[in-house]
C-alpha cells in the first residue's frame, strides 16, 4: 500500500517516579529560546519521548509560577512581531514553540480576552462574534495529539441566540494533523481552476461566442464554467466550490482558503482575541460595536499581533503528517486491503479520494503589510512525522482522504439554518487521515463510531451509504479495519 510516510511505534507504559527529567534552562523574560517546551522532533526511544514529556511539564510549571509571579510574564513571552518573522530573527523550530505557546497559552481578561459586552463564558454563542467559550486553543483541540479533534463536551455552538442550543449551529473541533498540506494541496487546485477560467475567457473572447468547458483541479470534477466574450461568467453549473473557484478546505462548511484566515476567526469567535488586522478591518457585526482600536470594548488594545498570526498558522501548517499504522496480526492485514478495496468498491473514494498531488511542500505566507514573505518547508521543517517523496519518484503524494469539495449530504444531517451561504444539508468532504484517533464523528459529533457516521450519510453519499448497509458483519468488519489504520503517530505528551 503506498504512503506518503507510514511507521508503527510501539506502545509503552513508564512510571514517572522512575525518571529524571532534564535540567530546566533559565529562562529570560519574553526569549522565544527559552520557551523550547514543543518540538518538531520525534524521537523513535519512547524512553527519551518519556523524559522530554516531563521536561516540558516541569518547564511549564515554572512558566505558570512565573507568570504567578508577574501575570504579564505569559503575555510578554508569546508576543512577536511580524517584522521579526520576516527578518528571518527566528529559524522555522522556533516559529513552531512560539505558535505553539500561543495554541496552549491561557487567554485572560488583561490580554484582551472576551469583550465589554460578552459573556465571560458560554456555551451558546450570540450572532457572529461568538461566546467566548474556551480561554485556551488547547482546551478542545487535544484528541490524539498536538491540534488535534475535541470531544463532544468540545463542541461549540454558533449563530444563535445566545441561550438555546436550538439556535445555534453544532461545530465539534476538528484535527488539525496535516493542515499545512491541506492547505498546499487546495492552492495548487485553486490556481488549476483559475487557469482554465482564463483559458475559458481568452477562448470566448477570441471566438466572439460564449465557451463553455469542465473545471477540473487534480483529478477533481468541480463542474462546468461558461464564459461570455465580454468576461462574465456563468457558474450555475459549478461542483462543491464557489464562484470565486477559491477551493476553502477548512471549516466543516468549507469557509476558509488559508489557515491564517482559520486562526484569526476562532481566537476572535472561541476567546474574544482580536488580531491588529481584523480590528483594522472587519464590521462591526464580527468584532464589535465599541470601534476604534478597541471594537470589542474591553480597555485592551493590540490584543494579538500579526507577528502572532503568522506563529501560530505556522505552527497549525506544520502539524505532523498522519500515518497508516497496519495491524502485526496477518489476519488483521489481510482484512485490511479488504477492507480499502471495499472502500474503492462502495463508492467511499469518490468523495474521500484517497490522495492528492503536491507540487511543493514549501508553506509561505505573504506578508498583508507589505514586507517580506515568511516561508518553512514542510518536507524539512515540519514536526515528524513528514511528508516524503513516493518511492516510485514523481510528485508529492498527500494522502488526505478528501477531494476538498462541498457535498450534499442529505435530510439527515441538514441543519436548521445555512451557515453563511452554505445550505444547511452541504457540507465539505472531511480528510479521513488520522481518524481512528478523532472520534466522535461528523460536524456536531453526534456519531460515536464510524459505522454510526457511515450510516447518517445521505444526499450524493447515499448510494454508498446503502452498499455499506448491504454488507454482511464480516465485510463491515474489513471496512472497519481499513478505517482504523488510518491514524497518527504516537507520541507521549503531557496535556
Amino acid at each position: 500500500m503506498k504512503r506518503a510516510l507510514s511507521f508503527t511505534l510501539v506502545a509503552t507504559t513508564l512510571a514517572a517516579c522512575a525518571l529524571e527529567p532534564t535540567p530546566i534552562p533559565t529562562a529570560q523574560k519574553g526569549s522565544a529560546r527559552a520557551l523550547g517546551v514543543y518540538t518538531t522532533n520525534l524521537d523513535p526511544d519512547l524512553e527519551r519521548q518519556a523524559y522530554d514529556a516531563l521536561a516540558r511539564d516541569a518547564r511549564r510549571r515554572e512558566h505558570r509560577f512565573l507568570d504567578a509571579v508577574d501575570p504579564e510574564h505569559l503575555a510578554r513571552s508569546i508576543r512577536v512581531e511580524q517584522s521579526d518573522l520576516e527578518a528571518g530573527l527566528h529559524p522555522p523550530e522556533e516559529i513552531f514553540q512560539l505558535g505553539a505557546q500561543l495554541f496552549h497559552a491561557t487567554f485572560t481578561p488583561p490580554m484582551g480576552y472576551g469583550g465589554e459586552d460578552r459573556p465571560h463564558l458560554s456555551r451558546f454563542h450570540q450572532g457572529r462574534r461568538g461566546g467566548p467559550d474556551a480561554m485556551r486553543c488547547a482546551s478542545c483541540h487535544w484528541r490524539g495529539g498536538p491540534g488535534g479533534a475535541g470531544d463532544a463536551a468540545d463542541n461549540s455552538y454558533l449563530a444563535g441566540d445566545g441561550d438555546r442550543q436550538s439556535s445555534a449551529l453544532a461545530r465539534n473541533p476538528p484535527s488539525l494533523a496535516g493542515a499545512g498540506l491541506v492547505e498546499l494541496v487546495a492552492r495548487e487546485m485553486s490556481a488549476e481552476l483559475a487557469h482554465a477560467r482564463a483559458s475559458l475567457v481568452a477562448a470566448a473572447k477570441a471566438a466572439g461566442k460564449p465557451a463553455r468547458g469542465p473545471l477540473v483541479a487534480k483529478g477533481v470534477d468541480f463542474g462546468e464554467l461558461e464564459a461570455r466574450p465580454d468576461g462574465g461568467l456563468d457558474g450555475t453549473s459549478l461542483l462543491g466550490v464557489d464562484a470565486d473557484l477559491v477551493v476553502k478546505p477548512f471549516g466543516w462548511k468549507g469557509h476558509f482558503a488559508s489557515l491564517r484566515d482559520v486562526v484569526e476567526d476562532e481566537l476572535n469567535v472561541h476567546h474574544g482575541m482580536q488580531s491588529t488586522w481584523l480590528v483594522a478591518h472587519a464590521d462591526p457585526a464580527r468584532i464589535g460595536p465599541f470601534g476604534g482600536t478597541d471594537p470589542d470594548g474591553d480597555g485592551v488594545t493590540d490584543e494579538i499581533t500579526e507577528g502572532q498570526v503568522t506563529a501560530l498558522a505556522l505552527f497549525l501548517a506544520m502539524q505532523e503528517v498522519p500515518i497508516s499504522d497496519l495491524p502485526e496480526e496477518q489476519d488483521h492485514i489481510v482484512r485490511l486491503g479488504a477492507g480499502e478495496a471495499r472502500f474503492q468498491a462502495l463508492g467511499c473514494a469518490g468523495c474521500h479520494v484517497p490522495s492528492l498531488s503536491l507540487e511543493s511542500a514549501v508553506f509561505t505566507l505573504p506578508s498583508r503589510e507589505g514586507g517580506a514573505s515568511v516561508s518553512v518547508d514542510l518536507a524539512r521543517d515540519a514536526a515528524m512525522p513528514r511528508i516524503t517523496p513516493p518511492a516510485e519518484g514523481g510528485s508529492l503524494r498527500v494522502w488526505l482522504y478528501s477531494d476538498l469539495k462541498r457535498h450534499d449530504m442529505g435530510p439527515a444531517l441538514a441543519e436548521n439554518q445555512a451557515d453563511r451561504g452554505v445550505r444547511p444539508g452541504t457540507f465539505l468532504t472531511r480528510p479521513l487521515w488520522g481518524l481512528a484517533r478523532s472520534r466522535p464523528y461528523l460536524h456536531d459529533a453526534r456519531a460515536p463510531t464510524l459505522e454510526d457516521a457511515i450510516l447518517l450519510h445521505g444526499g450524493e453519499a447515499q448510494a454508498a451509504r446503502d452498499a455499506f448497509a448491504a454488507l454482511s458483519e464480516p465485510e463491515r468488519a474489513d471496512l472497519r479495519v481499513f478505517l482504523t489504520s488510518l491514524t497518527r503517530a504516537r507520541r507521549l505528551s503531557v496535556p
